[in-house]
C-alpha cells in the first residue's frame, strides 16, 4: 500500500515538472499577439467611397483567431465606425466614412486587444490609425444659381457680361475639386462664350438686338476634373435691353393728297394711303415724335404741320393762279429725346385736275452721258398728274429711234448715245389724257465721256542729226478720238533732259554738246479727259559719231573748207558727165524718131518695211508719205501743216499702205515745150504716170 502511494507520488511529480518545463520553454519562444512585419501599430488607407459592410483591411498578426484558435481579437471601443468580423483578422466598415467629415469621420484612431488563449498573460493592445482619403463623390454646385444678365443691345462684341458665375466642388483640394465651366450646345448658345474655361467670366460673342431677341436661355455647366467627371447644370436667362439705335420710321415713305375745294385756310389734306405716322423702332424706348417740314420755298408757305399729330392744313387761302403744279413737301419725324434720330417722307400734295394736265417744266433739261446703258431711264416728265397713265408723243419721230417714252413720262434709252456723233438732243414732247394735253421743250445734252486714249501715228521714231543746239529733230504728231480732248506732250527716259518739244510736236534738241552715239527716250501724250487717259511712243535720235565728215566739218569749224570744197567739185564733176552722156543719148533719140524706148522707173526700196508702214491708222486719214518721213520716221513740216486728223480714233490703228512713189530714191523729170513738173513738189508727186510711153520728138520725157 505504500509503496503504491510513493509511485503515484513521483508520478505526479514528474508531470508537474514536465508541465512547468513545457510553459517554461513555451514562453520563451511564444510570438502570438504579435504583429507580423515587427511594428507596434497598424494602419490603413481607406476610400472614402468604400461602402458600409466591406473590408477595409485585414490585421497582420501571429496566431488563429478561429474558434479552437490560439488568440481572440475585439476593439476596445464600442462604438467605432470600424469592426473586427468574429473569427477573422478582417477590419470591416460599419458605418461611412468622408473625407469631408461631412456624412462620416474623415480619420479613425481605434485601439484592437489581443489575447493569447490557455495562458494568464493579459491581452496586447495593438493601435489602429485608419486615413480616409479622397475620391470624387462630390459634384460642382453653382453659388446663387440659377442667373439673370441684362445687358444693352448695344454692346460691344467683346465686352465681359458676366464674371459672377462661381461653382464649389467640396472633394478635397485637387483635381476632383477643380472646376471647368462651359457653355451647353443650344439655340442660343453663340451668344456667349467663357473666356477662360477655369474663370466664370462670360463674354459677348454675338451682336444682340432688341428688335430681333428680347429674351433667350442660355445653359452653362461646371465640371470637376474627374475620371469620370461629376458635373452640373444651371440656366443664364438674358434680358436684351433695348437702346436707341434706331430711328423713326414712317408707315409709308410717300404720301399724296388734294387739295380740298374750296382751298381755305384751316381746311385739312385727306393723305393716302393712310395718315402721316411716324413710330421709334426702339420698341423699348419707344420715344415720343413730332413732326416738321424739312425744307423751305414757296410750295412750304401753302401749308402748316402739326408737331404732334403730323395733320397738314393749308396755311392761308389759295387763289387759282396758286398750286398751278403738284407740290412736293418733305416731312421730318424726329425724336423728342434725341434730335439726331429722324426720318424723312414725302407728301405730294396736288390741285383738282379738273383744270387740265400741265407739265411742271415748260423745258425740259436733261444732261445724259454717252456712256449710259441701253434701257436706263434718264428722266421723267413730270406734270400735276402723277402717278396717272398719259399719252405721249413727240414732235420728230427720229427720236423715237433713240429715246423711248412711256405712259408714265419716263425717258429711256434705246440706242447707245454717241457725243462724237451728236451732242445735243431738242424736240418737243406732247402729253394728253384725251381731252386735255400740253407740250414742253426737251434738251437732252451728250456728255463727252474719255472713251479714248492718245494715239501716235508711228509707234517708233527714229531720227537722224548733227547736234546743233535748238536744231528741229523732227515732229511727232499724236491724236485723240474724243472731240473737245487737248493732248499734252512730254519727255520722259534717261535722256529726256535732252530734249523738249512744243505743243506743236516739234522735237528740238535742248543745248549744244558733245553728243554721240544713240539717246532713248519716251514722249508721253496725256488727253484732258476725266479721267485723263495717256499713251507713248519710244523715239530714237542718233548723233554722229567722231568719225563722221559732219562731225568733222562741225568740230573743225573754217579749217575744213578745202576738204569741203574738194568734195564739191567731184560732185559737180560727176554731173557734168551726166548731163553729157544725158546730151548724147538725146541726140541720138532724134535721129531715130520712130524707135521706141521704155520709160525708166523708179526703183522700189529694197529696205524692208517699217512697223509703221505696215500699219494702217484712220486717225491721221490717207496721205502720202514723203520721202524724208519715211526715211526719218517722222511727219514732215508741210504735211503737218495741211493735216486735218479726224476726230474719232479706233482701238487698233493700223498706218495707211503708202503708194510706191514714197521711195527714198528721187526721181527727176526732164521735158520740152510747156509742160513742166518738178517731182519735188509734194502736190504733183501722185500725177507722175509710171506706165511706159512712146518717146516723140516733141515732149520726150526720161526717168532715173
Amino acid at each position: 500500500m505504500a509503496t503504491k502511494c510513493y509511485n503515484a507520488y513521483i508520478n505526479a511529480l514528474w508531470a508537474f515538472t514536465l508541465l512547468v518545463h513545457l510553459s517554461a520553454t513555451q514562453g520563451l519562444s511564444d510570438n502570438r499577439c504579435y504583429l507580423e512585419n515587427g511594428a507596434s501599430s497598424e494602419n490603413f488607407f481607406v476610400s472614402e467611397n468604400n461602402s458600409v459592410g466591406s473590408i477595409i483591411g485585414q490585421i497582420r498578426v501571429h496566431g488563429d483567431p478561429r474558434p479552437g484558435g490560439t488568440i481572440a481579437l475585439h476593439l476596445k471601443e464600442t462604438d467605432s465606425p470600424v469592426a473586427i468580423s468574429p473569427g477573422t483578422k478582417n477590419l470591416t466598415l460599419r458605418r461611412k466614412l468622408d473625407k469631408e467629415g461631412i456624412d462620416g469621420p474623415s480619420s479613425v484612431f481605434v485601439n484592437l486587444i489581443c489575447e493569447r488563449l490557455h495562458t494568464l498573460d493579459p491581452g496586447f493592445v495593438i493601435p489602429i490609425n485608419i486615413r480616409v482619403t479622397d475620391a470624387n463623390d462630390n459634384s460642382p454646385v453653382f453659388i446663387n444659381a440659377p442667373y439673370v444678365l441684362n445687358i444693352s443691345e448695344v454692346t460691344v462684341v467683346g465686352t465681359r457680361v458676366l464674371q459672377g458665375v462661381h461653382a464649389v466642388d467640396n472633394d478635397q483640394q485637387g483635381p476632383f475639386s477643380s472646376v471647368k465651366y462651359s457653355v451647353l450646345p443650344g439655340p442660343h448658345s453663340d451668344y456667349f462664350e467663357f473666356e477662360n474655361e477655369l474663370e466664370g467670366t462670360l463674354v459677348l460673342k454675338k451682336p444682340l438686338d432688341y428688335e430681333t431677341l428680347k429674351s433667350f436661355d442660355v445653359n452653362i455647366r461646371a465640371q470637376d476634373h474627374g475620371e469620370p467627371p461629376r458635373k452640373t447644370d444651371t440656366v443664364l436667362t438674358v434680358h436684351v435691353v433695348d437702346a436707341d439705335d434706331q430711328n423713326p420710321r414712317f408707315l409709308d415713305d410717300r404720301y399724296t393728297a388734294t387739295v380740298p375745294e374750296p382751298p381755305k385756310r384751316g381746311s385739312a389734306l385727306i393723305t393716302k394711303p393712310r395718315e402721316i405716322k411716324a413710330f421709334d423702332q426702339d420698341l423699348g424706348i419707344n420715344a415720343p415724335i413730332f413732326y416738321t417740314f424739312n425744307g423751305i420755298g414757296t410750295d412750304y408757305t401753302y401749308f402748316k404741320i402739326n408737331r404732334n399729330s403730323g395733320k397738314v392744313t393749308l396755311s392761308r387761302d389759295l387763289g387759282d393762279g396758286d398750286l398751278q403744279h403738284p407740290a412736293t413737301l418733305v416731312i421730318r419725324a424726329t425724336q423728342q429725346d434725341n434730335p439726331d434720330r429722324y426720318a424723312l417722307a414725302t407728301l405730294t400734295v396736288s390741285r383738282d385736275v379738273g383744270n387740265g394736265i400741265r407739265f411742271l417744266h415748260r423745258i425740259f433739261y436733261i444732261k445724259v452721258p454717252e456712256s449710259t446703258p441701253v434701257g436706263a431711264t434718264v428722266s421723267t416728265f413730270t406734270n400735276n398728274r402723277p402717278n396717272q397713265h398719259l399719252r405721249y408723243f413727240v414732235s420728230d419721230q427720229n427720236v423715237l429711234k433713240t429715246f423711248a417714252i412711256n405712259t408714265k413720262g419716263e425717258l429711256s434709252l434705246k440706242k447707245k448715245l454717241d457725243y462724237e456723233d451728236k451732242a445735243e438732243h431738242i424736240f418737243k414732247v406732247f402729253a394728253t389724257d384725251g381731252i386735255t394735253n400740253d407740250s414742253s421743250v426737251v434738251n437732252v445734252t451728250v456728255e463727252d465721256v474719255n472713251e479714248w486714249e492718245p494715239r501716235f501715228r508711228y509707234p517708233h521714231y527714229e531720227f537722224f542729226v548733227t547736234g546743233q543746239p535748238n536744231e528741229l529733230i523732227g515732229r511727232i504728231e499724236a491724236a485723240d478720238g474724243d472731240k473737245n480732248d487737248k493732248l499734252t506732250l512730254t519727255l520722259t527716259g534717261v535722256n529726256a533732259s535732252n530734249f523738249f518739244i512744243t505743243p506743236t510736236g516739234e522735237l528740238r534738241l535742248r543745248e549744244a554738246g558733245p553728243h554721240s552715239g544713240v539717246a532713248n527716250l519716251a514722249v508721253v501724250a496725256t488727253d484732258s479727259g476725266n479721267p485723263p487717259r495717256r499713251a507713248s511712243v519710244p523715239v530714237t535720235v542718233h548723233f554722229p559719231d567722231s568719225g563722221d565728215v559732219a562731225g568733222i566739218i562741225s568740230s573743225r569749224g573754217n579749217n575744213g573748207a578745202p576738204l569741203l570744197l574738194a568734195g564739191l567739185g567731184a560732185i559737180l564733176l560727176l554731173l557734168a558727165f551726166v548731163i553729157a552722156l544725158l546730151v548724147a543719148y538725146i541726140c541720138k533719140a532724134k535721129r531715130n524718131p520712130r524707135q521706141e524706148l521704155p520709160t525708166l522707173q523708179p526703183e522700189k526700196s529694197q529696205a524692208t518695211p517699217t512697223v509703221a508702214e505696215r500699219m494702217n491708222n484712220p486717225m491721221f486719214g490717207d496721205r502720202v508719205k514723203s520721202p524724208m518721213a519715211t526715211a526719218m520716221g517722222g511727219i514732215p513740216s508741210d504735211l503737218v501743216k495741211s493735216r486735218i486728223p479726224s476726230p474719232k480714233v479706233h482701238p487698233a490703228p493700223q498706218p495707211p499702205a503708202w503708194p510706191s512713189s514714197a521711195s527714198s530714191t528721187r526721181t527727176k523729170k526732164l521735158s520740152w515745150g510747156d509742160d513742166k513738173t518738178d517731182s519735188d513738189s509734194t502736190d504733183n508727186i501722185n500725177n507722175i504716170d509710171t506706165t511706159p510711153k512712146l518717146i516723140d520728138n516733141s515732149n520726150l520725157t526720161v526717168y532715173f
